[in-house]
């Protein structure tokens, strides 16, 4: 019985019963209606059942109408009280569920999507897209310079300006350290080029004001393509290659999975130097 009420709880909030107050009041007075009901005709049965037996010295009652007023009257409230509290408690459960799954899929600084739910975008998705992974250059020595608090202040605002940039159809996340990733849709390859530089650009010209004192920071970029079959893994390591390379070259420049080829000499196997 205790295995079916969890399953059954779980399967209510799975599907959003519980969502909103209203849920509640909604759940209660249904409950209660049937209830109330089943009452009603309990308490009939019983009386006509026992009182024409002879059991226990029951009386049938000498106003059926009446008794199941009162019988509706007392069972409705007291059933709905219960059924009240049943639904505010599953309410408050599926609250807390959800808060829990939201935060298991939020990066607590920034307020981006974590590497996992990340991860989940870009196995759901279909059609052809563009994974850029952003680094930001010489992040160790903002925070051996100016201490770790004014390096998260930095992240913070790194990650409001890829949100204001990218965020509005695309998907932005915190990777880990200062690795941020963004999967972009329905834009050509050049396009894409294209809107990652300018956010670089717009990085490198923005002042970043830390424990009184103004800096710059510069960012490097990898990107890849994916088409919807190639996993995240793959898209991952020859975007994380690329952003290898963008560093390599000076950083603060994006650099296309496609073009490592054409940057990075070959050491005579048919492989890059890079990656040997």
């Amino acid at each position: 019985m205790i295995s079916f009420l969890k399953n059954w709880i779980a399967r209510r909030i799975a599907v959003g019963e519980f969502s909103r107050r209203e849920d509640v009041v909604r759940f209660a007075c249904f409950r209660t209606l049937w209830t109330t009901l089943a009452a009603v005709i309990l308490n009939f049965a019983v009386y006509q059942t026992f009182g024409r037996l002879g059991i226990f010295d029951v009386a049938l009652p000498p106003n059926p109408v009446s008794d199941t007023i009162v019988t509706a009257f007392v069972a409705g409230p007291i059933s709905f009280l219960a059924y009240y509290f049943v639904g505010s408690a599953i309410f408050d459960l599926a609250v807390s569920r959800n808060e829990f799954e939201r935060l298991s899929r939020i990066d607590p600084l920034t307020g981006l999507l974590n590497r996992r739910a990340f991860v989940e975008v870009i196995a759901a998705l279909e059609e052809p897209y563009v994974l850029a992974v952003f680094d930001i250059d010489r992040f160790k020595s903002i925070n051996d310079t100016y201490g770790h608090k004014a390096g998260d202040d930095v992240l913070v605002e790194v990650s409001h300006m890829l949100r204001s940039a990218f965020g509005a159809e695309n998907t932005v996340a915190r990777l880990g350290g200062e690795e941020f990733g963004v999967i972009l849709r329905g834009q050509t390859t050049d396009e894409t080029i294209e809107a990652v530089n300018l956010f670089r650009e717009a990085m490198a010209l923005h002042t970043f004001e830390v424990n009184g004192k103004d800096i710059t920071v510069t960012t490097s970029a990898g990107v890849s393509e994916g088409d919807g079959k190639l996993s995240y893994s793959m898209l991952f390591t020859k975007a994380d290659k690329a952003l290898y390379v963008a560093k390599a070259m000076g950083r603060n420049r994006v650099v296309h999975a496609e073009e490592i080829a054409a940057i990075v000499p070959s050491n005579g196997n048919g492989e890059d130097k890079i990656a040997s």
